[in-house]
């Protein structure tokens, strides 16, 4: 099935457990620190808007992109009663077509792990690239290879009213491939109908990312570990990466 189809319903009961708030921090600590004022942000693989409806609460005006028409449905509701709702867009990240430009980007909760080849990679980030204006920063987290490594063989599961879920999680060290398969069982005329969906994600080396940021005209600003300011030492856990949009030439904002 499609991927967030199924899903797409109880996904905020089966992540209830994401700091979010966290998260809509640690992306304005970064504008901070590298002194950014953005009014425009784009949100790549908002999923159902949790993060969305935070950053606009903040004053940022939002324009949220992800590939799964059932998330979106969720997230527009979600964000209906805010002064200024999103701007929400069904496209992939690979096919990001905008009206104008953003000042700043960010893709958080490992979806650039989603990109599953180096191709996707580049394609997704130049389509950021293209719409970013010069200096902007993109902002982007990953789970690591020894996140994913650490994650094989476990299963998990979870319930609530009318709904049971179970979780299965591979990896494959040769391919940097991560499958995990999620059984939704749903309570109907007196049984329960079963929906399947596979999640499949790659697991990329930080120098990998690094170089596809500078193919794709983005100056790496810093790695940090997790959700914090502190400078990443080995690839552990999630990564959360700041690149900036430079100018043709090779400068931001006309400097080295």
């Amino acid at each position: 099935m499609t991927q967030y189809s199924s899903l797409a319903g109880l996904y905020d009961c089966l992540t209830d457990n994401v700091p979010y708030e966290e998260y809509a921090a640690q992306i304005e600590r970064l504008f901070r620190r590298y002194r950014q004022k953005p009014s425009i942000v784009l949100e790549l693989a908002c999923g159902t808007g949790s993060l969305t409806r935070l950053l606009a609460q903040r004053g940022y005006e939002m324009i949220a992109a992800d590939i799964s028409p059932d998330m979106l449905t969720v997230a527009r509701e979600k964000c209906g009663d805010l002064p200024v709702p999103p701007v929400f867009i069904c496209q992939d990240m690979c096919e990001l077509d905008l009206y104008g430009t953003v000042q700043a980007a960010v893709c958080c909760l490992d979806s650039v792990n989603y990109l599953t080849d180096r191709r996707q990679l580049r394609r997704a980030f130049s389509r950021v690239s293209l719409f970013l204006e010069q200096g902007g920063l993109f902002l982007f987290d990953v789970k690591t290879p020894a996140l994913f490594r650490a994650m094989d063989g476990l299963c998990s599961v979870d319930e609530g009213e009318g709904w049971f879920s179970a979780w299965r999680y591979g990896w494959d060290g040769r391919s940097r491939l991560c499958v995990h398969q999620v059984d939704l069982f749903f309570e109907q005329h007196g049984g329960y109908q079963r929906r399947t969906e596979e999640h499949v994600q790659r697991a990329y080396p930080r120098e990998v990312l690094e170089q596809v940021l500078a193919e794709t005209g983005f100056s790496l600003r810093g790695v940090f570990q997790g959700l914090s300011l502190h400078p990443a030492q080995e690839e552990t856990g999630r990564l959360f990466f700041a690149a900036q949009k430079q100018s043709p030439t090779g400068t931001i904002n006309g400097k080295k």
